[in-house]
């Protein structure tokens, strides 16, 4: 269901087909309602006609568009990649899964036929909460320090 300003804008301009256009016509001369809104809103309709663009003179889109044309393109920058950082956090993250492998080998018993091989490692004595917990804050400083890194970024 369309309100009344609705049909009535459709009315005035012309976006109704001609069944609904009469039906409107009709409303419109004998509803109260609909004769005060379409009077309004043909004020309004008026009023907008005749407000006449701006529009900037031929000479300034000209020096406009020179001033353009002399500018330079934007040449995309090539930076250098330090490899000592990717050779550095390639480390870390070696070392790291290292660590994880040697401690769930040393949980694994290996029995072989006649002969039981065991690795006897007491991980608990090198993973203690301070070791984890330094492990955290040193994430959580290179998370931050490359949340820093994103924000700074300009968008291109």
């Amino acid at each position: 269901m369309t309100t009344i300003e609705e049909q009535i804008w459709d009315y005035i301009d012309g976006n109704q087909d001609a069944a609904l256009r009469s039906e409107t016509a009709v409303k419109i001369a004998e509803d109260e309602d609909y004769k005060s809104v379409y009077l309004e809103l043909i004020a309004i309709h008026q009023q907008i006609g005749e407000i006449s663009l701006d529009e900037p003179s031929m000479g300034f889109n000209r020096k406009i568009m020179e001033l353009v044309e002399l500018e330079m393109a934007p040449v995309s920058l090539k930076t250098k990649v330090d490899h000592r950082i990717i050779y550095g956090i390639a480390a870390f993250f070696i070392l790291v899964i290292t660590a994880i492998m040697v401690g769930i080998i040393s949980q694994i018993n290996f029995t072989l036929p006649k002969t039981t091989f065991r690795v006897n490692v007491d991980m608990k004595q090198y993973f203690t909460p301070t070791l984890i917990r330094a492990f955290i804050f040193s994430d959580v400083i290179l998370g931050l320090l490359y949340l820093d890194g994103l924000l700074r970024r300009k968008k291109i």
